[in-house]
């Protein structure tokens, strides 16, 4: 195992002090990131967590991702099993560029029951603001998303009909009309 590895085993599934501490010292360079994909990748739910807390951590501090880093990141969506990493995830697409040739592969994965049929609230709204996300820079799926989210206001969870509040308050074409 190399180092950054058994720095992750030290995070308790819990307390994100030990994340923190680790997001400060590394730098966000490409091999970092794809490291801390490679990490996220394995069946190791303890890495996926930790892994894509930090990958978050670093776009919330500012570091834009490369070609390269963002399909690894977006590889990711259908490997990791953990409801946590799947929600650092969906957390990470409003400053990730989707290239064109990945937006079908994603909305296939968004549509499963890992992510909007998901057993986690958490999930499924930032399932919708993935779609959502989606739908704002490709114009063509806005019709089917604004049938989703009006959909989901009818009968989803109270956190999650405020996630689309949000999605509407952003996003002017998400209006009901």
């Amino acid at each position: 195992m190399n180092d950054l590895g058994a720095e992750l085993l030290a995070f308790d599934g819990k307390h994100t002090d030990v994340l923190e501490r680790l997001a400060s010292s590394l730098e966000p360079t490409a091999g970092a990131i794809g490291e801390l994909c490679d990490l996220a990748a394995t069946d190791n739910p303890r890495f996926q967590v930790a892994a894509t807390w930090i990958l978050k951590r670093f776009l919330d501090d500012g570091t834009a991702f490369g070609a390269a880093q963002t399909e690894q990141i977006l590889d990711l969506f259908g490997r990791v099993s953990e409801w946590e990493a799947r929600l650092h995830l969906l957390q990470l697409l409003p400053g990730t560029t989707v290239p064109k040739n990945r937006e079908d592969q994603l909305l296939k994965t968004l549509m499963t029951e890992d992510y909007l049929r998901s057993d986690t609230k958490f999930v499924r709204a930032w399932t919708y603001n993935a779609l959502a996300e989606l739908a704002d820079r490709n114009p063509a799926l806005r019709p089917e998303v604004i049938d989703m989210l009006a959909t989901a206001e009818q009968g989803e969870a109270a956190s999650i009909k405020a996630r689309i509040r949000n999605i509407r308050k952003q996003m002017p074409w998400a209006q009901v009309a």
